[in-house]
């Protein structure tokens, strides 16, 4: 995904975005076109620009920002205009994100 107008080019661990956006025949997708985008926390280098990536993402006008920590089993969703809000959850919770529900009972922990 690339903010020509910001310098900035991001690719997160998982984008949702609409089919209609892989219509244009474009190697990168623009934040306009992305409605979340999910980055998950490397078990080897956790400080890896998580808040780089908050202040990014909130620049670029992407809506959802789902941060997954799998070292505490824990995780943030960011939304509202400029991520003004912030919800917190521990793995096993049933959290929304947008439109969606998420089970993230599913999810595992670094063991």
């Amino acid at each position: 995904m690339e903010d020509a107008a910001r310098g900035r080019l991001r690719n997160p661990d998982l984008m949702v975005f609409a089919e209609a956006a892989l219509e244009g025949g474009e190697s990168v997708l623009l934040p306009h076109e992305v409605l979340l985008v999910v980055e998950i926390v490397p078990k080897s280098a956790p400080g890896n620009g998580c808040r780089a990536r908050v202040r990014d993402y909130a620049a670029m006008g992407i809506p959802l920002y789902l941060l997954v920590d799998p070292r505490k089993g824990t995780g943030i969703v960011h939304d509202e205009p400029g991520y003004t809000s912030r919800k917190e959850f521990a793995f096993g919770d049933t959290i929304t994100v947008g439109p969606w529900t998420l089970d993230t009972g599913v999810l595992r922990t670094y063991a």
